[in-house]
């Protein structure tokens, strides 16, 4: 598992750097003014906060996630292409091979983490209200963990280190690309490749699109799946203030999880086990005894 022990902070610095430029890019090129507001300056801070709290958390606990999925890829024994299958294919090919069974398995992450226990890892992301180019940092480092064992379950058999930092670096630029406000929707290749139109019904506090557009690269698995969503560009609210989440206050979103999943145990126990135990002790005694 030594991949995973990646140089995150370098690539936190690639990913802010490449945030900022298309932040600007926006403000210059297509006269997106709103992208100097207070709000979207506020949600910027909180995303790259939020971010930075990742890192410090990956730093404490990176030999541990790593002993722990080592030890359960070896309990697995989950079998392995030899590398050598894929000598002689082009790198291009190679990288568009890797990217479509990462993405397919990033779809069923993603709308898991759209159910009821999932929600609190994957909230986070959904609480920024101006969403644009920083919105790719405010990933909670549960749903980051969650995440790579997936694509250490899933993917690590196809055996293709040549291609991944390649991918890597495709999913950090159109990530951002996504995420910014462009009416842009790629036409007749809508379903091959997420559009930020696309992507911004999916941070739209609206209930119409609550759980759609799950795909991160290919709407294609939205639409075999059920969960697509685009009637246009989107003039929705973005965010999740509506569900009481906070957007520019990163403490208060990452101890999100945390909140809800005792909330919802709490829950569970009232609607199942309590009824059963106050029945139990509400029980007539056994006259016979």
């Amino acid at each position: 598992m030594e991949w995973f022990d990646k140089p995150f902070e370098l690539t936190f610095g690639i990913q802010l750097l490449a945030a900022l430029a298309a932040k600007y890019v926006l403000v210059i090129v297509f006269r997106k003014r709103s992208e100097l507001s207070a709000i979207a300056t506020k949600n910027m801070l909180a995303s790259i906060a939020i971010s930075v709290m990742n890192i410090g958390a990956a730093i404490y606990f990176i030999n541990d996630i790593n002993a722990f999925l080592q030890v359960a890829y070896d309990t697995l024994h989950i079998p392995t292409l030899d590398p050598a299958f894929w000598d002689g294919w082009p790198l291009w090919l190679l990288c568009i091979v890797g990217i479509i069974p990462r993405d397919f398995a990033d779809y069923w992450s993603h709308r898991a983490m759209h159910t009821r226990w999932g929600w609190p890892t994957h909230a986070a992301h959904h609480t920024d209200t101006h969403v644009n180019a920083f919105t790719g940092l405010r990933v909670h480092a549960i749903e980051s963990v969650l995440m790579t064992m997936s694509y250490v379950i899933l993917l690590t058999w196809l055996q293709m280190p040549e291609a991944i930092p390649i991918i890597a670096a495709f999913y950090l630029v159109h990530g951002i690309y996504v995420h910014m406000d462009l009416e842009i929707d790629h036409g007749p290749f809508k379903y091959l490749i997420a559009s930020p139109i696309f992507h911004r019904w999916h941070h739209a506090d609206a209930p119409v699109a609550y759980g759609k557009n799950l795909g991160n690269i290919m709407p294609l698995w939205d639409r075999i799946f059920g969960t697509y969503y685009n009637p246009g560009p989107c003039r929705e609210q973005m965010g999740a203030l509506s569900s009481g989440l906070a957007d520019t206050n990163p403490f208060l979103i990452y101890i999100y999880p945390l909140q809800e999943w005792s909330r919802l145990l709490k829950e569970s126990w009232v609607e199942t086990v309590s009824p059963i135990f106050n029945k139990h002790q509400s029980a007539p005694d056994d006259p016979d005894q």
